[in-house]
């Protein structure tokens, strides 16, 4: 695969980034990293004149995939009106009337830019409902890059203490101890555990991914997810679902559809405006009283930016006007996971797949599928990366950490070529 304008241009673009790229996830996915020049419905072109089929969708947003014509419609109106207006739209009022129709019991919504500006939306909310500083977050899972929140995402196994009391740990340096000093940390799918530390009555907000898609697409065991919530409210906690990746991916309504469990708060981004800067909180009416009476405050400039809004009506509008759109999603998602498996299995491989249908994960070196961070955390990545750059050498477009985006942009074509490219390379995947 030639890769040397893209090396070219990764020289000169180190000159002026840090690290050549805009976002430090992306630094180290591709070497050279790929420089590209558009992409259209589930293909990149790359300036080396590849052609690649995408199952990364941008880290999730694509769901529609790229140059859809409805939302480059909506987009293109909205773009004739205005930039952005500092001011008041219906635009504002037609997406939150949207998200309110179809997200189970969902009563108001507020808006934001990226997921990490609306987990602290949510977390300033939950501070402010309940009068406590503490909250809980889980290892393995990802709520943003603020110090606060980037703690025990992916750490050394060497590092985390005892599973029962686990260690909080920074994510990266400059992270000072004092700016997460009131952010506890357990192991996931323990409610024994949840228990204990909720009876101490102190914890304003339990967050986490009721997927844990960051860390390997860790499926809730039985029971979890609706036990965490049932605990919150017994405790006067608030329960927070970070859906950031799950919203308008699992279902139309999200996870609270998809695992049928409804928390007080959930936070949506990436899916939500299909490649535009757009997240949302949505929940309870009491949940955001905080702001009518004053308590605290939500703010941003770009909040409720005309664009983007129109750019996330489009979208939903697309996702819930589509007959089977759902369906054939995760039809697709789970063809693919059944080929690993098998195919696996026939070759002796150790695999196994977890997730859901629109985003999934495969574990080279795992018979069973893990049920915490410290059980992914074992995942033979090396021999995914052999996986993923093989691959890639052979048209397909992966993330590092061997998950998998399933977008209404992928057919019965591509899933043909999925199928093949898996089939000749996955003897990558032994270790």
């Amino acid at each position: 695969m030639n890769t040397e304008r893209s090396a070219s241009l990764h020289a000169r673009s180190s000159e002026v980034l840090p690290l050549g790229v805009s976002s430090g996830m992306r630094a180290f996915v591709t070497d050279p990293p790929l420089f590209f020049e558009r992409a259209e419905g589930p293909y990149y072109y790359d300036v080396d004149g590849n052609t690649l089929l995408d199952y990364t969708l941008a880290w999730g947003p694509l769901i529609l995939g790229s140059n859809h014509p409805q939302l480059n419609e909506a987009v293109t109106v909205a773009l004739r009106k205005s930039y952005t207006l500092g001011a008041q739209h219906e635009g504002e009022i037609a997406l939150a009337e949207k998200i309110v129709s179809v997200v189970p019991c969902a009563e108001q919504v507020i808006f934001s830019n990226t997921g990490s500006e609306a987990v602290q939306a949510a977390l300033r909310l939950s501070r402010a409902k309940t009068g406590r500083t503490a909250f809980l977050k889980f290892e393995g899972h990802y709520h943003g890059w603020m110090n606060n929140v980037l703690l025990s995402y992916h750490p050394d196994l060497s590092d985390t203490g005892p599973l029962e009391s686990p260690n909080v740990l920074a994510g990266c340096g400059g992270q000072p101890s004092e700016e997460y000093a009131h952010t506890r940390i357990l192991p996931w799918n323990r409610l024994d555990l949840l228990k204990k530390e909720l009876e101490k009555g102190d914890i304003a907000a339990v967050i986490m991914e009721p997927l844990n898609a960051n860390s390997g697409s860790i499926e809730p065991v039985n029971g979890f997810l609706q036990g965490a919530v049932d605990l919150c409210a017994k405790h006067g906690t608030v329960s927070i679902f970070d859906e950031v990746i799950t919203g308008f991916r699992l279902a139309l309504g999200g996870a609270r559809e998809y695992f049928g469990v409804i928390p007080d708060l959930s936070i949506y981004a990436k899916a939500l405006a299909g490649g535009f800067s757009l997240a949302a909180v949505a929940g309870k009416r009491e949940l955001f009283d905080a702001l009518r009476d004053g308590t605290t405050m939500h703010a941003g400039t770009y909040n409720g930016a005309t664009i983007n809004l129109a750019a996330g009506l489009a979208t939903l509008e697309v996702l819930s006007g589509t007959p089977d759109i759902y369906e054939n999603m995760s039809e697709h998602g789970r063809t693919l996971r059944k080929t690993f498996e098998d195919e696996g299995r026939e070759r002796g491989i150790a695999l196994s797949t977890s997730g859901a249908g629109t985003v999934f994960n495969v574990h080279p070196g795992h018979e069973t599928a893990p049920t915490d961070y410290r059980g992914y955390a074992g995942v033979d990545i090396d021999a995914y990366t052999q996986f993923r750059r093989a691959m890639l050498e052979g048209g397909l477009q992966l993330l590092p950490d061997g998950r998998w985006y399933i977008g209404a942009t992928h057919g019965p074509d591509e899933l043909v070529t999925a199928q093949e490219a898996i089939r000749n390379t996955i003897g990558k995947l032994k270790a």
